[in-house]
């Protein structure tokens, strides 16, 4: 694929975190000798999450009324039930109660990045949800009027091939409820494929959005969902043409840095645009950023960074969703807002709200506002195993859940 790869790190000018990378193995002697025995990993004993100057406050479970003996349950049973999990991180109450990477080795989209630390992890379409936070403040900024700005406004290029006058009826708001009328469809075949429709539309373009938006209209924009990767870069090239700052650096003012996230890797499209369709890297801890704000209604550490109409407004269902065999799975998809999935639990009978970004290879942050609940879990499904799909939401719904108070 002809993308590129851009760190931030060296653009916010902070220091990186160490990781310890622990590497044991067993050789076999010469002359007969028995080869060294490797010992089992230690069992996991929960501990307070350290205190890195990030701006979280980081708490006890336990002293928090949480039941660490089920969060330790949890970290004993994943080899055995939840095989793909990488790494898993839990606010509470507005506090940082849990923070681990249980990952052991990269995986092949770490080199999209030149990525060597493994608490970094491919963030795939849950980067579609930051995109829909950039948005927000660009609105709020009044870089943008509103969601109902006809989106080809946004762009400049002179003409569009397949022109339909219908084009000029797609809203902001069609696009981040992947709802454009354009003719597209990434989702059959699958991701595993390399007939997939994103997987050739990547390797075959340059300019994403003037691509996008050359296709042809087969339905009336705003009618019809069309799960859509290029249109969620598309929202952060209509921001890079309106704001006096770059992507990168508008991101960096309004978001990375009023949240203290020093560490972030983004790919990059051909034309050196951050791709927000797929293409951040972060920490579980400073992912799990984002799903407080959300749940804070915008506000992180007494800084508002986003307009609370704007995180309702991004998270209530724009267009209706079930699970095709709702049966399967421990969270149930109900429907998608603004670049966000809505949906609940159901625990003993009790629903329990729950919208979520998620990302290829079950890339999951949840936030459950009535718990006071965020968690943030990135895994190596990339097969696209149906199988799997369930694994972190019968975590969350088995341990995760059942720890906290009155619950």
């Amino acid at each position: 694929m002809r993308m590129q790869k851009r760190s931030l790190r060296p653009i916010l000018k902070a220091a990186e975190l160490s990781i310890l990378l622990l590497g044991i193995t067993a050789c076999g002697g010469g002359g007969g000798e028995d080869p060294v025995a490797i010992p089992p990993p230690p069992a996991f004993s929960y501990s307070k999450p350290a205190d890195l100057g990030d701006g979280w406050a980081t708490a006890d479970a336990a002293d928090l009324g949480v039941d660490v003996t089920s969060l330790e349950a949890m970290m004993h049973a994943l080899p055995r039930d939840f095989d793909i999990v990488d790494a898993i991180a839990i606010a509470y109450q507005g506090q940082l109660i849990f923070d681990e990477t249980v990952r052991n080795r990269l995986n092949e989209f770490d080199s999209w990045v030149d990525n060597t630390d493994l608490r970094m992890h491919v963030m795939f379409s849950a980067s579609k949800s930051l995109a829909s936070l950039a948005i927000g403040i660009a609105i709020d900024q009044g870089i943008f009027p509103g969601v109902d700005v006809p989106y080809l406004s946004l762009f400049d290029y002179e003409s569009y091939e397949n022109w339909d006058e219908r084009k000029n009826e797609i809203l902001l708001e069609d696009v981040l409820t992947m709802r454009l009328g354009l003719e597209w469809n990434e989702w059959n075949p699958p991701y595993s494929s390399p007939d997939n429709e994103m997987l050739r539309f990547y390797a075959s373009e340059t300019d994403y959005s003037k691509s996008l938006l050359d296709r042809p209209l087969v339905d009336q924009p705003g009618a019809t969902f069309a799960y859509n990767t290029p249109a969620s870069v598309s929202l952060g090239q209509a921001i890079e043409n309106r704001s006096p700052l770059t992507l990168i650096d508008f991101g960096i003012a309004n978001a990375l840095l009023p949240l203290n996230i020093s560490n972030v890797e983004v790919f990059q499209t051909p034309t050196g645009l951050p791709d927000l369709g797929r293409g951040l890297f972060l920490t579980a801890r400073d992912f799990l950023k984002f799903g407080q704000l959300y749940a804070n209604g915008g506000v992180w550490n007494n800084q508002r960074i986003v307009s609370e109409a704007w995180i309702d407004a991004s998270t209530e269902s724009h267009t209706e969703f079930t699970w095709p065999e709702p049966e399967r799975y421990d969270w149930q998809l109900s429907g998608y807002g603004y670049q966000w999935w809505t949906g609940f639990f159901d625990i003993d009978g009790n629903r329990i709200e729950a919208y979520a970004a998620r990302g290829h290879g079950e890339q999951n942050l949840l936030v459950m506002p009535e718990l006071g609940l965020v968690v943030a879990i990135f895994s190596h499904a990339f097969e696209s195993n149906d199988d799997e799909v369930n694994q972190t939401f019968r975590m969350i719904a088995e341990y995760i859940i059942p720890a906290l108070p009155s619950t």
